[in-house]
């Protein structure tokens, strides 16, 4: 094992290979550095500090350095970019998945580095910007793009969130890949994503779920739905199905598990069903990601029907 060495009480900056002089260093001392444990190498030829393996703004940073002449970051890199994670959340502990796209128009290489997924694909103009000094492709692009490439829960997701801060339109950019001239991969998934896009929703748990409905065969759900009706005190539902007075509401780790959170949810639901006559079906991170049938269960009970599918999809 190689002499430990201690790094300065800061964290140090990343840094490149080819940067290693300017930095005052040897790469035998980098090397010895990553033996030990106390730098690490998220992409082949970058270094930064283990004690910042977590740290967003150091990612970028990485990021700017590796990059590529010519590319953009791109697909749910891009997304995580704009402030947008494309991780499950059994990834978010996981490091984010570094992707970029060369305009394959340009006639530039495509590197192969170790840590870095990159992809030839067309970049017409005004689908590039820069953010924190990186240059990526824009939010419309972002959203056409994680739209197909990410699992569909996920991609849901993403572009829910990007409709609800009023950054998409989710009908333009529908239209966006009618106008793309030549068929692209996973075209089909990106169109059904935009079509099935809400912008009222108001969590990755809420978009998770209606996919879940819709994929079993079961009405689209109207999301937000106010009872009695929109006005202050009013109660407000995820989503549901207004004429039958029933609806299924995501209940997030963060707002619905202490003691007083679900005894404050079951008086909520007990006091719409007592005074409003509505049916309220909740649901949990476990229940919609998990692979057992029990939302599609769930709500064919609601709404006396059967599930057209006989196992889960994603």
């Amino acid at each position: 094992m190689p002499r430990r060495r201690m790094l300065p009480p800061e964290p140090v900056p990343p840094f490149a290979r080819r940067d290693l002089s300017a930095v005052g260093t040897s790469q035998r001392t980098v090397d010895r550095y990553l033996a030990a444990g106390l730098l690490h190498e998220p992409i082949s030829g970058v270094y930064a500090d283990s004690r910042t393996v977590d740290d967003d703004e150091v990612r970028t940073r990485v990021l700017a350095l590796a990059l590529p002449e010519g590319a953009l970051v791109t697909r749910g890199t891009a997304a995580w970019l704009h402030g947008f994670d494309p991780r499950a959340p059994h990834e978010r502990g996981s490091p984010l998945r570094l992707e970029c796209v060369v305009d394959r128009s340009s006639g530039l290489l495509v590197p192969r580095r170790r840590g870095l997924v990159t992809h030839l694909d067309r970049i017409p103009d005004g689908d590039a910007t820069v953010v924190a000094g990186v240059p990526v492709t824009s939010v419309d692009r972002t959203a056409l793009d994680v739209a197909r490439f990410l699992a569909p829960h996920m991609g849901l997701a993403v572009v829910d969130a990007m409709a609800h801060a009023g950054l998409v339109d989710p009908l333009s950019l529908r239209l966006r890949y009618e106008e793309w001239p030549e068929r692209q991969r996973w075209m089909g998934r990106g169109k059904r994503t935009l079509d099935l896009c809400e912008p009222k929703t108001e969590s990755y748990g809420e978009s998770w779920t209606r996919l879940r409905i819709v994929d079993a065969g079961f009405p689209r759900p109207e999301p937000q739905i106010w009872v009695p009706e929109e006005r202050p005190g009013a109660f407000r539902l995820d989503m549901g199905w207004r004429e039958l007075r029933r609806a299924i509401e995501f209940d997030g780790e963060e707002d619905h598990t202490e003691d007083d959170d679900r005894a404050h949810d079951v008086d909520r639901r007990d006091r719409l069903r007592r005074d409003h006559g509505w049916t309220v079906w909740p649901v949990r991170k476990g229940d919609v990601l998990g692979w057992d049938m029990k939302v599609e269960r769930a709500v064919g009970e609601l709404l006396s029907m059967e599930p057209r599918i006989k196992r889960r999809t994603w």
